[in-house]
């Protein structure tokens, strides 16, 4: 049986608006996939309950989704077979059914598909009991090995905490290095924290200091945050206000309290920029406004508020 690309849908969707003939472009697309379909193509398959689940060329029917990712499913496409099991899990399209939600997840996670078993994973940690976290982590595992940067991140979580398994410094560190590796933002973050602090490792300025900029380059609000924390108060760096400044603002962007109490107080004290009192007091009443204690007790001390 030949087969056509996913991609292709979306490939063609993207050409179509470039030029600006988005509703024939898609009917035809559609009639195209759809005569594959019927004639038992299972990537066809996948692909006209996907346009459905989603509304492209057709109007949303997620039951008709439903009837064609269990087609696509039960000819053996394990995206499917994952779509249709979410489907089940959240009564889309398709009554509940749990049961029928695990088995078509596992269906497609033997077949290595990472992404049933991080679903699987995501299901049991729900639960959050002894006996379904472990089934949890089993399933986790799997996924990180294949590289779901979201497994590794909670796999790493959860080791960091010890939340219903033995806290683990060592793996907590082993699998935020995965998925650092892998250019998740957060695990750089919460590495390069563990680096500093010197957790399931030895302490290394240098890494830490690294790992952070990469992560705050890529818009991590906590690392913006924290180096905007080092360059204030000169912790592995020298002090400078003008780039604490600078981490500061990118943080504030993202609606960080700390960042916009202390770039009410650089303007207020004229830290790494001229002072200006107004522009501080407007800062801070943001973060009291976001109910920032600091920042209320600031403005009260100086008879704002």
């Amino acid at each position: 049986m030949k087969k056509t690309p996913r991609f292709l849908f979306f490939m063609i969707l993207f050409i179509s608006i470039a030029f600006g003939e988005i509703n024939n472009a898609e009917k035809e697309l559609f009639e195209k996939y759809f005569q594959k379909a019927i004639q038992d193509d299972l990537d066809a398959q996948f692909n006209i309950g996907l346009m459905y689940s989603k509304g492209f060329a057709v109007e949303k029917d997620l039951g008709q989704a439903f009837y064609w990712y269990k087609q696509a499913a039960n000819n053996g496409s394990v995206e499917a077979q994952n779509n249709l099991a979410y489907m089940y899990e959240h009564g889309l399209g398709v009554e509940k059914n749990r049961n029928l939600a695990l088995q078509y997840y596992k269906m497609a996670a033997s077949r290595n598909y990472v992404v049933a078993q991080l679903n699987i994973a995501l299901y049991y940690d729900a639960k959050q009991t002894n006996d379904d976290m472990k089934t949890a982590l089993y399933w986790y595992k799997k996924a990180a090995k294949n590289n779901s940067v979201i497994a590794q991140n909670n796999l790493a979580k959860y080791y960091y905490f010890g939340n219903n398994i033995p806290l683990d410094y060592e793996k907590a560190l082993y699998w935020y290095e995965k998925a650092a590796q892998n250019g998740d933002s957060l695990a750089q973050f919460n590495l390069g924290m563990m680096y500093y602090s010197g957790e399931g490792t030895q302490k290394n300025y240098d890494k830490a200091l690294q790992l952070l900029e990469k992560s705050a380059l890529s818009g991590n609000m906590y690392a913006q945050s924290k180096l905007g924390e080092f360059y204030r108060a000169g912790t592995l760096v020298d002090q400078d206000y003008k780039i604490a400044l600078k981490y500061y603002l990118e943080a504030a962007k993202q609606g960080d309290n700390i960042s916009l109490y202390y770039i009410g107080y650089f303007y207020y004290y004229g830290h790494g920029v001229e002072t200006d009192i107004r522009t501080g007091v407007r800062w801070m009443e943001k973060a009291a406004d976001n109910g920032y204690s600091h920042a209320k007790t600031f403005l009260k001390r100086n008879g704002y508020k």
